[in-house]
């Protein structure tokens, strides 16, 4: 039992600490190769519980590297000696200087403060938001109706714009460094897969509906609904798969919201009312991965009926937005070829 503990301490406060480290170390100096492995392994070895502790001592480590080696050269050193120079030396030199100026508590405290505030219900953001407001400004008591509503649009339009991996993704990667599932992780499972995978699914019923009108001889014609074309029939069949067994391809839907504003907006209504589920109280019990089978992801939070509600309110909204949107451009289009 004892020994289990042990592993499992390692695995949630060291291991991701130290794969990011090395990871940042061998992309900022990836001719170095093993060099910079082994340093960056002893340069994290200081970084437990902190994944930007790790991050920031790869940066460090892919940095001093260079100059260390280039120096060993300048010198003379024999190429044995620059190897332990270079990869032990300058490994246990960042270690050193992480610990003495106490950089991994600070940024631990960092990061707990961002995973505090990530993980607040939205009555306890309107109770901070509010409580330098007079009651002059605010006539009633606001619970923080609409917070979760405002996080889940900005998820789904951050997401067209590229703040996914320049921000929500690091936010996750920070929420889950101790080795548990995000509440953001949540999100974007709602917010992107399930919202794609419903539009996905409304696209390809759409498709076996035209496809059946036309061999009824229903006076279907050869492209009845413009949005899904039979080029895309594989892309979405693909897009639906992938979305709910991997949750890794919300692009696919992306030429949809562009192209109806009927499935843009139920998009965002899908993401709004699905993260105003997660948010309303206790969003800590609806921790998951959007990288995981629904199913999985639906069995990994903690309030399992409310995550369900969740998924399937971002499914059903976007399913019948795209659903409504294919009916409008079909009849759109039979109008124009009776005229």
């Amino acid at each position: 039992r004892r020994s289990f503990d042990l592993l499992m301490w390692q695995l949630r406060y060291q291991a991701l600490p130290t794969v990011c480290c090395v990871v940042a170390a061998t992309s900022y100096a990836p001719g170095h190769g093993s060099t910079v492995i082994m340093s960056a392994v002893v340069a994290s070895s200081v970084c437990s519980g902190s994944v930007l502790g790790g991050l920031a001592a790869g940066w460090v480590v892919s940095y001093l590297v260079d100059r260390a080696l280039f120096a060993c050269i300048r010198f003379g050193v024999p190429a044995t000696m620059t190897n332990i120079l270079v990869a032990g030396c300058v490994g246990s030199t960042v270690a050193l200087v992480f610990a003495m100026a106490q950089i991994i508590p600070a940024l631990i405290m960092f990061t707990n403060t961002i995973r505090w505030v990530v993980r607040m219900s939205a009555m306890n953001m309107a109770s901070h938001l509010s409580s330098g407001w007079s009651s002059a400004t605010i006539p009633y008591q606001w619970d923080g109706t609409g917070i979760g509503f405002f996080i889940g649009c900005v998820f789904c339009y951050g997401s067209k714009i590229g703040w996914y991996h320049s921000i929500f993704l690091p936010l996750i990667l920070i929420e889950m460094e101790r080795g548990e599932p995000s509440v953001l992780g949540a999100v974007d499972e709602c917010t992107l897969v399930l919202v794609s995978a419903g539009i996905c699914a409304a696209n390809i019923l759409s498709g076996q509906q035209n496809r059946g009108e036309q061999a009824g001889g229903g006076g279907g014609g050869n492209n009845l609904n413009s949005n899904v074309s039979n080029q895309d029939s594989s892309i979405v069949h693909r897009g639906l798969c992938i979305n709910l067994l991997c949750g890794d391809f919300i692009e696919v839907a992306y030429p949809y919201m562009e192209r109806s504003m009927i499935v843009n907006v139920a998009s965002y209504f899908a993401s709004g009312v699905a993260t105003e589920v997660m948010y309303k109280e206790m969003p800590d019990l609806v921790l998951s991965s959007a990288y995981l089978p629904l199913p999985l992801s639906i069995w990994l939070s903690q309030d399992c009926q409310r995550m369900g509600v969740a998924c399937l309110a971002a499914f059903g909204i976007s399913f019948i937005g795209a659903l409504v949107a294919n009916m409008f451009q079909r009849s759109k289009e039979e109008v124009k070829k009776e005229d």
